[in-house]
This record gives C-alpha cells, structure tokens and sequence, in this order.
C-alpha cells in the first residue's frame, strides 16, 4: 500500500464514512444525497494525489446541447467538484486533490461538497434531458440506501 493509500484510509476512518475498499489504493465511497438518495465515490489514492468520480446520469433522451452546457455552466460555480462526460455521453463528477493538503477535515468536505452539488444539480439537468410529467416530484428511488458499490476500476473515460 503506497503512503497515500495508507493517509486516505486513516481519513475515510475517522470521518465514518460508509465505505468499501475495493482494492490496495481503491474504494467505493457512499454519500448520501437528498435528491438521489446515495451517490456512490469511486476513490483512488496515487502516491500524490486522491482522484474520486462519481457517477451523475446516464446520457440525455434529449436537449443534449442544453444538458452538457447546463453541466458546463455549473462547473463555473463549483469548487473542487467538476462535470465530465464519458464516451457514452453519460454524466460523471470528478474531483481531485493533492494528498499532502488535503487531510481528513478536507476530505470530509469534498464529499459534503459532492452531495450539495448533486442535491443542487440533478433535478434541473433530469428535467431538462429526460421527460418528466408535469408535477412529478423527483427524489430517491426506493431502496437507495441499499445501493450496491462502484468498482473504481469501472472508470469513465473524460
């Protein structure tokens, strides 16, 4: 296990969260959301750095311009976080960070940070790419605290 490796893991246990450690510098990372109920972190800690994606949404039924430019935008407000779209055209964000700044306390953040932007994004950016009737409200789909894990070896192309 690289120092890095051996630093992420001594944070991921004293913030608590819920996490799966998928491999000798891997985890899959559950942070729960308000609109998605929980968003899954794939985490992979390099010698210097943390990379962490988080898948989003599938690729848009329509409006595509509109949704990548909506995604786009957002970035321009974010900090840490960011959008990226794989070759399939699906929804991702990414964040990463240098290990030597970045600390438990800093970690803690950018998952809360995650969890604000997905809550302050996703429904607009599902509206505007999906159909979704007039009136219906959107919110977690049911049973999403038994989400599975994200194996960070699944990583999207951006």
């Amino acid at each position: 296990m690289s120092d890095g490796a051996a630093l992420v893991q001594v944070w991921l246990d004293r913030i608590g969260v819920d996490v799966e450690r998928m491999g000798p510098a891997d985890w899959s990372i559950r942070v729960p959301s308000a609109k998605r109920g929980i968003v899954a972190v794939a985490a992979h800690a390099g010698e210097r750095t943390l990379e962490m994606r988080a898948f989003f949404m599938r690729g848009p039924d329509r409006a595509h311009a509109d949704v990548y430019l909506r995604a786009l935008r957002k970035n321009l407000d974010m900090r840490h976080w960011r959008f990226a779209a794989d070759d399939a055209g699906d929804l991702w964000m990414v964040a990463e960070s240098e290990t030597a700044v970045l600390g438990a306390d800093g970690l803690d953040g950018l998952l809360g940070l995650l969890s604000t932007y997905v809550d302050e994004s996703f429904e607009g950016i599902l509206r505007l790419g999906f159909e979704v009737p007039e009136g219906q409200g959107v919110g977690p789909p049911p049973q999403a605290t038994n989400y599975t894990s994200f194996d960070p070896r699944q990583r999207a192309s951006s």
